[in-house]
C-alpha cells in the first residue's frame, strides 16, 4: 500500500532520501531522479498546480501531496507482493485511466462550440466566451502533459519497465495538441467570418456613398450662384429630376454586373 504524507510530514516523508539527493533537488520544481540508494524519486505539478512527490523503490512507494483526490487514487492501490515499483507504475495507470475520455469528451465540446459560433451560417458572438475558455483549459492541459511527457521520458530511461507509461504520456500530449490545432482552427475560422461581415458591410457603405456622389455633383452644379438657362426652361427641374434617377440606376446596373452586392 503506498504511504501518503501531507506536505505538513514533510519531514517524514524526506527522511527516507539520502543527503546528497536533497542537495541535488534542492530548488528544483519537477524532476525524476534516482536516489544514491536507488529508489526513484519523482516531483510534478497536477492539473490544478498541486505539488505531486513520490517515492519508490521495492520495499515502499510513498506520496507527498495536500491534492485531495489524488491522494484518494494512491490510497486505493495495493500491491500484493508490497513492492514499491509496482505500486508506482499502478498509479501513473490510475492517474491516467480516465484522461482520454476527458480529452475525448473536450473535443466534443469544441465540435458543438463550432456548431454556436456559426449559427445560420452567420458568426455567433455569444460563443466568444466559451472559446476563450476553451483555449485556457487547453492551454492548461497541455502544459500538464508536456511535462509529464518529459518526466515519463526520464523515467523510462531510468527503468524500462515504465516504457509503457512514457508511451501513454506521449499519446495523451500529441491528443491535446491536435485539440489545441482543432481551437485554433475554429477561431481563425470564426475571426475569417468576422472579417467577412466587416468586408460586407464596408462595401454596402462605399456602394451607398458612390451612388450619392454623382448626386452631389448634379446638386453642386446647379446650385451654383450663376443665371443658367436651364432655370428659364419650364421643364428644368424635372429635367434634373430625370437625370438624377437616369444616374442611380445607372449606377445600380454597373454595380450588379461587377457583383459588387
Amino acid at each position: 500500500m503506498i504511504q501518503i504524507f501531507s506536505p505538513e510530514d514533510s519531514k517524514d516523508f524526506y527522511k527516507y532520501i539520502d543527503m546528497p539527493t536533497k542537495q541535488e533537488i534542492r530548488g528544483t520544481r519537477e524532476y525524476v531522479v534516482r536516489t544514491h540508494s536507488g529508489a526513484l524519486l519523482i516531483s510534478f505539478h497536477w492539473l490544478d498546480e498541486s505539488a505531486i512527490v513520490l517515492y519508490a523503490n521495492e520495499e515502499r512507494c510513498s506520496i507527498m501531496t495536500d491534492n485531495a483526490q489524488i491522494a484518494e487514487k494512491a490510497a486505493q492501490i495495493d500491491d500484493e507482493e508490497g513492492n514499491g515499483l509496482h505500486e508506482l507504475f499502478a498509479f501513473f495507470l490510475s492517474l491516467t485511466a480516465s484522461d482520454i475520455g476527458e480529452l475525448q469528451e473536450l473535443e466534443d465540446r469544441v465540435e458543438d462550440l463550432e456548431d454556436i459560433l456559426f449559427t445560420d451560417g452567420k458568426p455567433n458572438r455569444g460563443g466568444i466566451d466559451l472559446l476563450v475558455q476553451y483555449r485556457k483549459e487547453i492551454l492548461r492541459k497541455k502544459r500538464y502533459y508536456e511535462q509529464m511527457e518529459l518526466l515519463s521520458d526520464e523515467l523510462a530511461d531510468l527503468d524500462e519497465s515504465f516504457n509503457f507509461i512514457d508511451k501513454k504520456f506521449d499519446r495523451l500530449y500529441d491528443f491535446i495538441l491536435r485539440t489545441q490545432e482543432y481551437v485554433e482552427q475554429v477561431r481563425e475560422e470564426y475571426q475569417s467570418q468576422i472579417d467577412i461581415d466587416q468586408n460586407n458591410t464596408m462595401k454596402i457603405l462605399t456602394v451607398a456613398t458612390t451612388i450619392f456622389l454623382p448626386l452631389q455633383l448634379i446638386t453642386g452644379w446647379f446650385g451654383m450662384n450663376l443665371l443658367m438657362p436651364e432655370f428659364k426652361w419650364s421643364f428644368g427641374y424635372t429635367y434634373v429630376i430625370i437625370l438624377s434617377v437616369i444616374v442611380v440606376i445607372a449606377e445600380i446596373l454597373f454595380f450588379k454586373h461587377k457583383k459588387w452586392f
